[in-house]
């Protein structure tokens, strides 16, 4: 069973694409967290709808979503570096390069891309922001990290990306991120609040995580109007969906 979208029947207008777009992802999330489609189905029909959307990207989502989760990232990384501009960053998920623009403006400019989707490496690569660039196959656990020795980063930074779906990076991933965090560094998760609901993240191994000393969680901070368009909300009665900000210390 696959979502009823089909990329044939896509729109032709950026703020459409949007909109299209997220009906895709939320059913196609609905359907992986029910186990009617696979993980590996999830991640393709998702990162199809990325390969189509990837040129107009920016454009769409800040015209149509009004979407402030690279905004509010940035806000995030002044606050937890410090002003330290010698830090280096790793920015999961990528894609074409908004957070990474909004983090330079602040005058953070070591940082590194970690996304599955070529078209959207291709975009960013071309914006000449980031340092290095690893093209990724996608996966919740996101086997790469191995290539990336210990103790590279100061900061993980990740907008829109963590906890989307089955599909998508998850807590699977947080103890390979402390390893390659410098200890005293951290991971910094800005997304929709609805999404941290997901059955699907078996948060113990967070709690795991903490009884072994590798990370600490802060308390989670709601941030509102991580999106303005309240059309793109699941739960939120008609109002722009809040954002969840989370934050991991790592301690070793």
């Amino acid at each position: 069973m696959a979502p009823t979208n089909s990329l044939a029947d896509k729109p032709t207008d950026g703020p459409a694409w949007v909109k299209y777009g997220q009906d895709v992802f939320k059913e196609s999330r609905k359907l992986a967290a029910e186990g009617k489609i696979t993980i590996d189905q999830d991640l393709a029909i998702q990162q199809e709808v990325y390969e189509h959307f990837a040129e107009t990207y920016d454009e769409c989502v800040t015209s149509y979503d009004r979407y402030r989760a690279p905004i509010i990232t940035a806000e995030e990384t002044c606050i937890l570096l410090g002003g330290n501009s010698s830090a280096k960053i790793l920015d999961i998920g990528s894609g074409t390069g908004m957070v990474a623009e909004r983090i330079r403006e602040k005058g953070y400019t070591h940082i590194d891309a970690f996304d599955p989707n070529k078209k959207s490496c291709q975009v960013a690569q071309r914006k000449g922001i980031y340092e290095r660039i690893y093209l990724t196959e996608a996966s919740p656990k996101a086997a790469e990290l191995k290539l990336i020795l210990d103790n590279t980063f100061d900061l993980v930074v990740s907008a829109g990306t963590f906890w989307v779906s089955p599909s998508y990076p998850g807590v699977y991933m947080l103890e390979e991120l402390a390893r390659v965090i410098k200890p005293g560094g951290m991971i910094l998760l800005v997304v929709n609040e609805e999404y941290i609901q997901g059955e699907w993240q078996d948060w113990g191994v967070v709690t795991d995580l903490e009884e072994r000393g590798i990370l600490k969680g802060r308390p989670v901070k709601l941030v509102p109007n991580y999106r303005m368009n309240a059309a793109v909300s699941d739960t939120n009665q008609g109002k722009p969906p809040n954002g969840a900000v989370v934050v991991y210390d790592i301690l070793k």
